[in-house]
C-alpha cells in the first residue's frame, strides 16, 4: 500500500494546486446532493394536497317517496362533498362536466343519475335495483391522479351505503322507541288494575269462611246477610271497574300491534340489505381469489372491500336478532326460533369469513402467498350466507309474519281472557244479591239458601282468583320494566351505532411525518450511485508513471481508488447533511443516518470504479444498466409485492434494496438486527469487486486495452 498511497498523495496535491480540477472536483461532491434534494423536495407532501385535483360532481337525482320518507340522496351526496376538502370537487352541469374531464380541465367526474334515489329504495320492492354514481376519469392527464380520485368515489359510496344502512334502522328502532314510551305510560293504570283484583281475590276467602259458619250455626243468618251484603257492592264495583281498566289497556294493546306489526317490513328490508351485502362480499372474494396469482395488491382491495361488506351484514343481521328476541322473550314461537337459530349460524359463518379475510390480508400484507386452505376456505360455494338469506327472504311472508303476528297476538290473549272471566263473574253477581234478599224473607227456607250461595259462590271465586293469578305474574315479571327500558333508548343514537359500529385508532410504529422524509432513503441512496457514476465518467482510472516509482497493477488500483472514494466520503457527508439541516427531513437517528450514507458511498463507488477500473467504458455502461435496474427493483418506490416476478426475484440480489433499507432504519426508528443484516450484507457488496479486481484486473488489463484502441480507430471515441 505504499505506493498506493503515493499515488493519493500526488492526486490530492494535483487537485489542491489546479484551481481548475478543485472546481471540479468539487462539483463532483456537490451534484449528487443537488439530485436528491429537488427530488425529496418535490415529493415533500404530495397527500396533503389533493384538494388542487379537480373533481367534477353532476347531481340529477329527482329524489324518491316511500310512504312517509323523503329520499333525496343526491342532494345528501353533494352536501357531505361540500364539506369534503380532500379532494377539489366543483359542482357542475353535465355538459361542462364531459367537456371538462375530455380537455384535462377536470381529472374525472362524478355523475349521480336521476333514479339514484328511486333504486335506492327498491329494497323494500320485489326486485330490487342497485343504484350507480357514474365515474368517468381521464388516465392520460397523470398516472397517480385516477388512483387519488377513485379512492375518493370509494369514499362516498361507503358513506352513501352506511347512510342508508343508519335510516333502515331508525326507521324500525322509532316504531319500537314510540311503544315503549307508551307502554310506560300506560304502567299506572295497569297496577291499578292489579290491585283491586287482588283486594277481591283476598276478600274471598273470608267471604266463604262466612258460609261455613252460617252452616253450622256459628252466627245467626241475619249477621251472616249484611256482612254479606255490605261486601257485594264493593265487588260489583271493583269488577266493573277492573273491565274498564282492562277495555282500555286492550285498545293500548291494540295499538301496541299494529305499530309491532309495522316492523315486519322493516325486518324483511334488513335481511334484503344482509343478503345483498354477502352477495356482494362472495363476489369480491371470489375475485381476489381469480387475481392474487397475478397481483396480490389487487386482490387485497378486493379482499378488504369484501370485509367491509361482511361486517356491515353482521350488524344488520345483529339489529333483526335483536329485534326478534323482543317479539319472542320466552322462545315460545318455534318459527322464530327457527329463524334466530339460522341468523345465528349464518351470523357465525360471516364472523367466520372476516377471520379468515383478515389472515389473508395479513399474509400480503407480510408480503406472504396466502395458503391455499385459507383460499379454498374463502371460495367454498357451499358455505355461501347469501343463499341461506334468500331462503329465509323466500319463506319471509308464508311463515315468519306469521309467526311475528302470532306473538303479539298472545300479548292481547290475556287481555281478552280476562274481559271474559270479568264479564262471567258480573253477570253471577245480581244472582247472588237476588238470593241474598231473598234470605231475608224469613229463616224457613235458610237451608235452602245456604246450599245455593255455596253453590253459586264457587265459580265467582274461581274467575276472580284466576284474573289474580294472571295479574300477579304479570307483576312479579321483572323483564317488564326491562322491556319497556330497551323500547325507550335513543333511536337515532341506536341507528348511528348500527349502521357505524366500529371506530378505527390508528397506531403508527414508525411515524414519519411527511412524504418527502419517508422518500429521503430511496433518493439519498439514489444520489449516491448517481455520484460514484459522474466520478467515472469524469475521472479517469489510470494513473500516469511516477518518476522512480514502478507502479504494479494492484499500486494503480487502489492509490486511484483513495481517491475516488475521498470524494465520494464527501458526497455523501453533503447530502446526508444536506437533507438533515437544510430539507429539515425527519430523521430519528441523525448521526447514523449520516454514518451510514458514508459507508454506503464507500460501497457504491467499490462496486462501480471496480466495474470501469477492470471492464473500463463496458464497465461504465454496466453501472448505468444497474442503476435502472434497482430503481425499479430495490422497493424504494412502491413495495416490492407490486411489481412483477422478474423484479420480485431481482431484489435480494441488488445493493440497493439492503441500502434503502439501512437507511429507512435510521430514518424511521432502528431495529438492531434489521440493520446488522442490511449492514453485514453490504460488506459482501464491496469485498467481492474488491478481491475480484486484484485477481482479474492484471490478467484482463491487455484485453481492455486491445478492445478501446481498435474502438478508437473508429474515430467516435475520444483519446
Amino acid at each position: 500500500m505504499k505506493n498506493a498511497l503515493k499515488v493519493y498523495k500526488r492526486d490530492v496535491k494535483k487537485v489542491v494546486t489546479n484551481w481548475v480540477a478543485l472546481v471540479i472536483i468539487t462539483g463532483l461532491m456537490i451534484l449528487p446532493s443537488l439530485y436528491a434534494w429537488f427530488n425529496i423536495e418535490a415529493s415533500w407532501d404530495p397527500y396533503s394536497n389533493t384538494n388542487g385535483i379537480a373533481v367534477a360532481v353532476v347531481n340529477k337525482d329527482n329524489g324518491a317517496n316511500f310512504k312517509d320518507i323523503r329520499v333525496d340522496a343526491g342532494k345528501d351526496i353533494v352536501k357531505q362533498l361540500e364539506s369534503n376538502d380532500k379532494i377539489g370537487w366543483k359542482f357542475v352541469d353535465e355538459k361542462e362536466a364531459k367537456a371538462g374531464v375530455e380537455t384535462g380541465k377536470y381529472y374525472a367526474s362524478v355523475l349521480i343519475p336521476e333514479d339514484f334515489s328511486e333504486k335506492l329504495l327498491t329494497i323494500v320492492k320485489d326486485k330490487q335495483e342497485k343504484p350507480s354514481l357514474i365515474y368517468s376519469v381521464n388516465e392520460k392527464v397523470n398516472a397517480i391522479a385516477p388512483k387519488i380520485t377513485s379512492k375518493g368515489v370509494t369514499t362516498v359510496q361507503s358513506e352513501v351505503s352506511k347512510t342508508f344502512v343508519k335510516m333502515v334502522n331508525g326507521k324500525v328502532l322509532e316504531i319500537v322507541n314510540k311503544l315503549g314510551i307508551e307502554l310506560d305510560e300506560s304502567k299506572p293504570k295497569l297496577k291499578e288494575l292489579i290491585s283491586m283484583i287482588l283486594y277481591v281475590d283476598d276478600r274471598m276467602p273470608e267471604i266463604n269462611k262466612g258460609i261455613d259458619a252460617l252452616e253450622k250455626g256459628t252466627v245467626t243468618l241475619e249477621e251472616f246477610l249484611g256482612n254479606v251484603k255490605k261486601d257485594i257492592p264493593l265487588l260489583q264495583d271493583t269488577i266493573l271497574k277492573a273491565k274498564g281498566i282492562v277495555n282500555t289497556s286492550v285498545v293500548f294493546l291494540n295499538k301496541a300491534k299494529d305499530g309491532l306489526q309495522k316492523t315486519a317490513p322493516y325486518i324483511k328490508e334488513d335481511l334484503i340489505l344482509a343478503r345483498d351485502l354477502t352477495s356482494s362480499a362472495e363476489s369480491l372474494t371470489r375475485e381476489g381469489i381469480d387475481v392474487i396469482s397475478q397481483s396480490a395488491p389487487k386482490a387485497k382491495e378486493f379482499f378488504v372491500r369484501a370485509r367491509e361488506k361482511y361486517v356491515n351484514a353482521v350488524d344488520n343481521i345483529n339489529s333483526i336478532m335483536d329485534l326478534l328476541n323482543y317479539l319472542d322473550r320466552d322462545n315460545s314461537n318455534g318459527t322464530l326460533n327457527r329463524i334466530k337459530e339460522n341468523l345465528a349460524s349464518i351470523k357465525n359463518n360471516l364472523n367466520g369469513k372476516i377471520d379468515t379475510l383478515n389472515n389473508v390480508i395479513a399474509s400480503i400484507d407480510k408480503g406472504q402467498q396466502p395458503s391455499m386452505d385459507l383460499l379454498n376456505k374463502l371460495g367454498d360455494r357451499s358455505q355461501s350466507a347469501s343463499s341461506s338469506l334468500e331462503g329465509i327472504i323466500g319463506r319471509y311472508d308464508s311463515e315468519i309474519v306469521p309467526a311475528i303476528n302470532d306473538t303479539i297476538n298472545q300479548l292481547t290473549s290475556v287481555a281478552d281472557s280476562t274481559i271474559t272471566i270479568l264479564n262471567n263473574a258480573n253477570s253471577s253477581l245480581p244472582q247472588l244479591t237476588g238470593l241474598l234478599d231473598k234470605g231475608a224473607d224469613g229463616t224457613k227456607k235458610a237451608n235452602e239458601l245456604i246450599k245455593v250461595l255455596k253453590e253459586k259462590l264457587p265459580p265467582i271465586q274461581k274467575s276472580i282468583h284466576e284474573v289474580a293469578g294472571k295479574l300477579r305474574k304479570l307483576d312479579a315479571d321483572s323483564q317488564l320494566n326491562e322491556i319497556i327500558s330497551l323500547m325507550k333508548n335513543d333511536a337515532i343514537s341506536e341507528s348511528n351505532f348500527i349502521s357505524n359500529p366500529i371506530d378505527i385508532k390508528e397506531n403508527k410504529i414508525f411515524p414519519i411525518p411527511n412524504y418527502g422524509s419517508g422518500m429521503s432513503p430511496f433518493f439519498t441512496t439514489l444520489s449516491l450511485w448517481v455520484g460514484a457514476l459522474l466520478l467515472v465518467s469524469l475521472l479517469s482510472t489510470h494513473v500516469g508513471e511516477m518518476e522512480g516509482v514502478k507502479l504494479s497493477t494492484s499500486d494503480i488500483y487502489f492509490g486511484r481508488y483513495l481517491t475516488f472514494v475521498t470524494i465520494a466520503i464527501c458526497q455523501a457527508l453533503i447530502v446526508s447533511i444536506g437533507d438533515i439541516f437544510l430539507l429539515k427531513t425527519y430523521v430519528a437517528h441523525k448521526l447514523a443516518f449520516v454514518l451510514m450514507s458514508v459507508f454506503i458511498s464507500i460501497v457504491f463507488s467499490m462496486i462501480v470504479y471496480s466495474l470501469v477500473s477492470i471492464f473500463g467504458n463496458v464497465g461504465k455502461a454496466i453501472g448505468v444498466v444497474l442503476l435502472v435496474l434497482q430503481i425499479s427493483a430495490s422497493g424504494g418506490t412502491f413495495p416490492i409485492q407490486v411489481t412483477p416476478t422478474f423484479f420480485q426475484m431481482l431484489n435480494p440480489f441488488l445493493p440497493f434494496t439492503y441500502a434503502i433499507g439501512g437507511m429507512r432504519e435510521t430514518v424511521g426508528g432502528i431495529i438492531k438486527n434489521v440493520l446488522v443484516k442490511d449492514v453485514a450484507t453490504l460488506n459482501v457488496y464491496f469485498i467481492i469487486p474488491l478481491i475480484l479486481s486484484v485477481q482479474l484486473k492484471g490478467k484482463l488489463q491487455n484485453m481492455n486495452e486491445k478492445l478501446v484502441s481498435k474502438l478508437k480507430e473508429c474515430g467516435l471515441v475520444g483519446h
